[in-house]
């Protein structure tokens, strides 16, 4: 399991890269752990920065998967 505590992504670009990696490594599991690891960082009291992190990079994850099932635009 990936530890979401030492993501940072800096840039968008990271953002995406980081979901993107998430995604292959996890499937569709990706979005089911970076949720369980928010309420985690919740109840723990964890930085408020560590929460938000994790919670854009479950926003991504969802906004990819849900790009990849709407299939391609052109």
């Amino acid at each position: 399991m990936m530890n979401i505590i030492e993501l940072h992504p800096e840039t968008t670009v990271d953002l995406y890269s980081t979901a993107h990696s998430l995604i292959m490594q996890q499937g569709e599991y990706a979005a089911e752990l970076l949720s369980t690891e928010v309420q985690v960082l919740r109840e723990n009291n964890h930085a408020e920065e560590d929460v938000y992190a994790c919670e854009e990079l479950l926003r991504v994850v969802n906004e990819l998967i849900d790009m990849e099932t709407a299939g391609p635009i052109h």
